[in-house]
C-alpha cells in the first residue's frame, strides 16, 4: 500500500485534476459546490485519512489534538472495513471526531468549572447542535456536496490501497 506521503500526493493531484473535469461536466459552472466538495475532499483525504488507525502522517498532522485519535487507534483494526470501508470509513471518522471533540470539550468545561471559572457548557453545546442541525436542514444541497467530498476523500485512499495491493499480489 502507498505511504502517507504518496496518499497525500494522490489526494492533491486528484483534487487538482477535478478542476477541468468539473468545468467540463458542470452545466452551471457555479464554483461554490466545487469549492465545498473539494475542500471537504482535501480535509477527508489529508486530515480524516483512512490511516488514522495507525501512527501515520495524517495522525501526526493533528499535532497536540492527535490524542483525540488514540481511542480510535485502539478500537479500529488497521485496514478493516471500519477504517478503509468505501463510504463507511470517512463517515464513521466524522462521527467519531464529533463525539471525541464533544467529550474533550466536556472535560475542558468540567476542568474550568472545577477551577471556579463559570462556563455555560450546555448553552454552548446545545447551540452548536441546534445551529448545526438547522443549517444542515436549511441547506440540503450544500450538505450533500460536503458529504460527497468527505466520502470521496476516503474512497480515493481506499482505492489507492486496493490498486497497490493488487499490483503487489500479481507481481
Amino acid at each position: 500500500m502507498p505511504s502517507g506521503i504518496v496518499h497525500d500526493r494522490i489526494t492533491w493531484i486528484t483534487a487538482l485534476a477535478a478542476v477541468p473535469a468539473w468545468w467540463q461536466l458542470s452545466a452551471s459552472h457555479d464554483p461554490a459546490p466545487f469549492i465545498l466538495t473539494t475542500g471537504a475532499y482535501l480535509f477527508s483525504g489529508l486530515w480524516l485519512s483512512d490511516d488514522l488507525d495507525t501512527k501515520s502522517v495524517a495522525y501526526r498532522r493533528w499535532g497536540p489534538l492527535r490524542v483525540l485519535w488514540l481511542p480510535y487507534q485502539k478500537l479500529v483494526p488497521h485496514r478493516s472495513w471500519i477504517s478503509h470501508g468505501i463510504g463507511v470509513g470517512p463517515l464513521l471518522r466524522v462521527v467519531y471526531f464529533a463525539l471525541a471533540a464533544g467529550v474533550a470539550l466536556t472535560l475542558v468545561f468540567r476542568l474550568l468549572a472545577h477551577e471556579g471559572i463559570p462556563v455555560r457548557r450546555y448553552d454552548l453545546t446545545d447551540s452548536i447542535l441546534s445551529h448545526g442541525t438547522a443549517w444542515t436542514l436549511t441547506h440540503p444541497s450544500t450538505s450533500v456536496w460536503l458529504l460527497l467530498g468527505l466520502v470521496l476523500g476516503g474512497v480515493t485512499h481506499s482505492l489507492a490501497d486496493m490498486v497497490v495491493s493488487g499490483i503487489k499480489r500479481i507481481w
